[in-house]
């Protein structure tokens, strides 16, 4: 199975503070087996583990953005049980519509922006 981009985000991250995973895992206290099957998703990422690593790396002065997001991508489930109604019909309406890669650039600077506006 190909590395997630869960993984990818993590293995840089573990390259950028020159952790090996092996010492990774030892400090989390799992196996290496485990921690290579949440980077490739063969395990499901509970938010308790995407707490844990974000603490790994933040022990070690390094920030993931967006961690959670790339976890629920690899577990492929977005919860939408706590967002408004609204927003719940947005993401309906946008999974049912074919766009093109460039039309989904566009959405992500528009939300980008908005994400800015409202900091």
């Amino acid at each position: 199975m190909a590395i997630t981009e869960f993984g990818k985000a993590i293995r840089k991250a573990r390259i950028d503070i020159n952790a090996t995973m092996v010492s990774m895992a030892d400090d989390l206290g799992v196996s290496v087996a485990f921690l290579s099957s949440l980077e490739n998703g063969r395990k499901k990422i509970s938010d308790d583990w995407v707490k844990k690593i974000e603490n790994f790396f933040l022990k070690n002065n390094k920030e993931i953005k967006n961690l959670k997001a790339l976890a629920e991508i690899s577990n492929k489930v977005v919860p939408i049980d706590n967002l408004s109604f609204e927003q719940q019909m947005l993401i309906s309406h946008f999974a049912k519509t074919r766009l093109t890669s460039k039309d989904l650039k566009k959405f992500a600077d528009i939300i980008n922006s908005l994400n800015k506006e409202n900091d």
